[in-house]
């Protein structure tokens, strides 16, 4: 790898759950060199997020899982050191947002608090400490900082798209829906911000589903009828070998107008088949709408309840943005016409924020002075819902399994 005289250089991780994705920044000039992503590697203890705070709660657990995250870590950074060029001596700053579990488990911390009652981060505060104190070894004597949770399973993920919409600053309310197995809700203006976390369960990930799948080769990503037959976009413009979250609401969406699932989730039949190729029969089970339901029935309680604390109407937001892995991959008429997203949002409002947790990392590696203050600000009009104890919540979240 070539030098690159004193230049220094930066790096924004978004840890989460499934994946790390990170970025590589220039921070002489505020160039983006580089960006991946790669898997986490705590998923050999657990695909969840529970189990590996079960795990957690032993010394040896956790430093298992701070292995397997560090090392993910250090294969990413050197994947986007490799993509550039650059020598990892330029590394000097190191920023990390994450979901509230993944704070933990990369620092270390026993997480009594969060992975039982009353489910509270154990520590919320901004870390800094020295890359190799954390585990990551190819960025020795960089400094790295982990942003601040926000409350209950709301991490610095959340708080990094704050940062990256600046919502904070608005005036009217907007919303942040970040879709993910561990959902997460924000309902935030200049005034005061409700956050919330959804557990929303992986059906959006193509998990528990018959014909499930990530979005990957293959997979069914968007769906519309031409010529009164069902048409299918897939990644890679290949033969149809699953359906994708993404998919399955563009699916689940067009059954609903044509009658064949009713808005209460019942099928006319047990099993509708999607497609026959040579490769494996694609097809959709009353038991997979039963996970979808669930699904998104979680996101739009959250809302509906947010809404509600906010006292405002849904014509009256700023603007609703859709962020996560999977979310930019949605289309709002289906999303609105299943009831994933309230059906009175104006289209117009609705926005895809591509990587907004990774983009609030980069964010604060630019302009840590001024943004540690504003991070100070938004923490202190910050109100954590916990949904499942609000009065209603039963009665909401039953009423929002209908399409």
């Amino acid at each position: 790898m070539k030098k690159i005289g004193n230049k220094r250089l930066g790096i924004a991780l978004d840890i989460g759950t499934t994946e790390v994705k990170g970025a590589l920044v220039d921070l002489e000039t505020a160039r983006d060199m580089s960006t991946s992503g790669a898997p986490n590697e705590q998923k050999a203890f657990g695909q969840d997020i529970i189990t590996r705070l079960g795990l957690a709660m032993e010394a040896k657990g956790r430093r298992l899982l701070n292995k397997k995250v560090a090392d993910t870590i250090d294969n990413l950074i050197k994947k986007l050191l490799n993509d550039t060029g650059c020598s990892q001596d330029a590394v000097k700053e190191i920023v990390a947002v994450g979901n509230s579990a993944m704070y933990h488990l990369l620092l270390m911390i026993k997480p009594d608090d969060l992975a039982r009652a009353p489910f509270k981060p154990s520590e919320s505060s901004l870390k800094e400490k020295r890359a190799e104190d954390v585990g990551i070894g190819i960025a020795k004597g960089a400094r790295f900082r982990f942003l601040p949770n926000m409350g209950g399973f709301v991490g610095s993920d959340a708080l990094g798209s704050i940062l990256a919409t600046r919502i904070h600053k608005k005036k009217n309310y907007s919303v942040i829906m970040d879709v993910g197995t561990n959902g997460e809700l924000v309902l935030g203006s200049k005034e005061k911000i409700f956050v919330a976390s959804c557990a929303s369960g992986p059906a959006f990930e193509g998990r528990h589903i018959s014909c499930g799948m990530p979005a990957i080769d293959g997979a069914i990503t968007g769906s519309r009828i031409i010529s009164n037959r069902m048409r299918f976009a897939t990644v890679g413009d290949t033969e149809p070998r699953g359906v994708s979250g993404s998919g399955l609401i563009d699916v689940v969406s067009i059954l609903v107008d044509k009658g064949i699932i009713g808005r209460d989730g019942r099928m006319k039949k047990k099993r509708f088949d999607l497609y026959e190729g040579s490769g494996k029969n694609i097809y959709i089970t009353q038991e997979d709408i039963r996970q979808i339901q669930l699904a998104k029935a979680a996101f739009a309680s959250g809302l509906e309840i947010m809404r509600r604390k906010a006292n405002i109407e849904w014509n009256q937001l700023d603007t609703f943005y859709i962020t996560g892995a999977f979310g930019r991959g949605i289309d709002k008429k289906n999303a609105k016409n299943i009831s994933l997203i309230p059906r009175e949002l104006n289209p117009n409002k609705i926005l895809f924020l591509k990587e907004g947790a990774l983009s609030g990392a980069k964010a604060f590696l630019l302009h840590s002075g001024q943004l540690t203050e504003e991070i100070d600000e938004i923490l202190s009009i910050c109100a954590h819902i916990e949904l499942h104890k609000e009065r209603d919540f039963q009665d909401i979240y039953a009423d929002a399994t209908r399409f």
